[in-house]
């Protein structure tokens, strides 16, 4: 089933669901780019738009939604099997502004500079899109240098209604998921996520062709596409914030104005999932492991109060019961045949 969401939203929250399915549901959802704009290069239209309830709201990072998953209520969890991201268009782009990335002009601009009229430019990359050799080439630098970067799909914002039924802006992310921009969340992942409200009401955007650790430019490769999802729903496994199992790893998430902090939280949560029921590891044991074999993913890390990190540990270093278990929580995820 191909899901072309009637609406899109800038807010993640108690909307009416534009689409319902039942657990086990493997659906296709269409995406335009974080800049509202679809394959074709045209723009969402209006009266597909959220509309705006006497707030400022900021047209950046439309979601597709929400979806309703039958059976989904508050303590269960969200099971999202990350298929495929099809990339629809052979274009994406980045832009280059003043304070818009995470370093400001003073950390950019070389010290002898400073007195010089040296800012930062305002600049629209744009990167020609390469599938046949799933390459990312730069095609209107400011300097001379030819750049090519591999291609790998990711989806940046994800995530449920929050846990009290309020509006959260889809730039910012937190227990609810939302705008983490972890590389993690790409193809052959299935994203764990906490149900607050009755049917989950899952949506999902701002598709990147590829992303560095941080987003530090405040974007990644911005482009548009098609999701394929398998969503299930895990009755009474609740969880307090987003986890992620991958074929080889499993990552907890944290979101927090303090990147240390974010990291403690991240850390923490992944001692936690492991040491509770069903796995019952050792939490002291785990604590120790983690030093040695511990993995941090960054995501996002523009917005002050929206620094995200995964932590996360290889499944070969657990033992195998968790490694069974963790398995059969993920389930078969296969790439789609394009």
């Amino acid at each position: 089933m191909t899901f072309f969401s009637d609406r899109f939203y800038y807010t993640f929250g108690p909307h009416e669901a534009s689409l319902r399915i039942r657990s086990g549901d493997m659906l296709t959802v269409v995406c335009a780019d974080s800049d509202n704009q679809l394959a074709d290069g045209s723009e969402l239209s209006i009266d597909r738009r959220q509309v705006a309830t006497g707030s400022a709201l900021f047209e950046g990072n439309p979601v597709a939604g929400p979806i309703y998953v039958e059976d989904a209520e508050p303590g269960d969890c969200l099971a999202v099997d990350v298929l495929d991201i099809e990339l629809d268009r052979d274009w994406g782009r980045t832009l280059l502004a003043p304070d818009h990335g995470l370093l400001s002009t003073e950390q950019l601009v070389p010290t002898t500079d400073r007195e010089s009229s040296v800012t930062v430019p305002r600049h629209m990359y744009r990167w020609h899109l390469d599938h046949a050799k799933n390459l990312a080439r730069l095609e209107n630098p400011l300097g001379g240098d030819a750049v090519e970067v591999p291609i790998r799909p990711m989806l940046g914002t994800i995530g449920v209604c929050p846990q009290q039924g309020q509006e959260v802006s889809t730039m910012l992310a937190g227990s609810h998921g939302g705008n983490m921009d972890l590389a993690v969340i790409r193809p052959g992942s299935s994203l764990l996520l906490p149900v607050y409200q009755q049917g989950g009401l899952l949506a999902l955007g701002d598709i990147h062709a590829a992303q560095g650790h941080g987003e530090i430019v405040g974007g990644g490769i911005e482009t548009s596409g098609k999701v394929h999802l398998r969503v299930r729903v895990l009755k009474g496994a609740r969880i307090d914030a987003p986890r992620v199992i991958t074929k080889d790893k499993i990552f907890a998430i944290a979101t927090n104005g303090d990147l240390r902090r974010a990291s403690q939280w991240a850390y923490s949560r992944l001692i936690h999932w492991l040491a509770d029921e069903p796995f019952a590891s050792n939490r002291w044991d785990l604590y120790q492991l983690i030093s040695q074999v511990g993995i941090l993913e960054v995501g996002g890390m523009v917005v002050p109060s929206n620094f995200n990190v995964a932590a996360g540990i290889q499944l070969d270093c657990l033992p195998s019961r968790s490694r069974k278990l963790l398995q059969e929580m993920k389930g078969p995820v296969n790439h789609l045949a394009k």
